[in-house]
């Protein structure tokens, strides 16, 4: 996304105050929320889109759904995209489908330094920039702690350099969450990357997504649906009557909503592969967000399932 179609975007102080206590203010009827990155200010839509199934390389008949739902999601006003060189030929899919439906200005484009060691994180960042052919990256994560010191120190010096617009750690592993804890103490982070799922992944709840929220640090949740079949589990009942309260029309959203009314989340990341799930998962980011009894009452109903 360029800077300059990014400047009407940018909330002033007075506002960023106001959306911290109304985080769903900035949308109208039938559009996406956005929220504010606390250390700049910016608003971005609250539904992002993960890539770690897009790595179908040169498969034409692959390719296809990938390239309709990037261009549904661009549509209905998605822009973050998060990825990683980790995530097989995800990022040489992913530039060229961008590049071919031509959205790439209007993206927040998030990749990782997903390698063991500094000297494999450095040639992996720049390869990042190579596959997306361009200057500078939105977000630059360092993931699952993979040398994490050395690479942080190093996402610091690109970001001061100007490459890198906000630098992150991301993970999904409860027992790395005392790390994170630790990252987000002692470093000047934008953004941290954790799960949270009603389904089977609550704990992040506790003290990392409050830490966070009270250090000024965004917030992506990654896996919002959690895994193990929660699907399958969930099509065997029914959607409550009450989840109407919450303007939630399936699973999904559902699913979705609880992520996002936890307190200091900033977004999520489900991954999409399909159009219809795109049109589903955006509805996710769009109208009433539980309150603390519903989210309470969701949990309840969950666990009785």
């Amino acid at each position: 996304m360029s800077i300059t179609r990014r400047t009407f975007t940018k909330a002033s102080l007075g506002v960023s105050a106001l959306m911290a206590t109304q985080p769903n203010m900035f949308a109208m009827e039938n559009e996406i929320i956005k929220r504010v990155i606390p250390s700049s200010g910016e608003v971005m839509p609250v539904i992002g889109v993960g890539t770690n199934r897009y790595g179908v390389g040169n498969d034409q008949s692959a390719r296809a759904p990938l390239k309709a739902a990037l261009a549904k999601f661009h549509e209905l006003g998605g822009t973050v995209v998060d990825t990683a060189p980790t995530y097989g030929s995800s990022e040489v899919v992913l530039g060229e489908l961008i590049s071919e439906i031509g959205i790439q200005k209007d993206l927040f484009l998030a990749s990782k330094v997903d390698r063991r060691n500094i000297s494999d994180n450095t040639v992996g960042f720049h390869e990042s920039f190579k596959r997306f052919d361009t200057k500078k990256f939105d977000l630059m994560q360092v993931h699952n702690f993979k040398d994490w010191e050395n690479s942080l120190a190093f996402l610091k010096e690109r970001k001061a350099a100007g490459t890198i617009r906000y630098i992150g750690m991301t993970t999904h592993m409860p027992s790395q969450y005392d790390l994170m804890e630790k990252a987000i103490k002692e470093h000047a982070l934008d953004f941290i990357q954790v799960n949270l799922s009603l389904a089977n992944q609550r704990s992040s709840s506790e003290r990392v997504i409050p830490m966070a929220k009270d250090n000024g640090v965004a917030v992506l949740i990654n896996r919002p649906f959690g895994g193990g079949g929660v699907f399958s589990k969930l099509s065997k009942a029914k959607l409550p009557a009450w989840a109407t309260e919450f303007e939630s029309e399936s699973w999904a959203q559902f699913l979705l909503k609880y992520a996002l009314s936890e307190p200091g989340v900033t977004a999520t990341i489900p991954g999409m592969t399909k159009t219809r799930h795109v049109m589903d998962n955006m509805k996710g980011g769009m109208g009433r967000m539980p309150s603390a009894n519903l989210r309470k009452r969701q949990e309840r109903f969950f666990d009785d399932l």
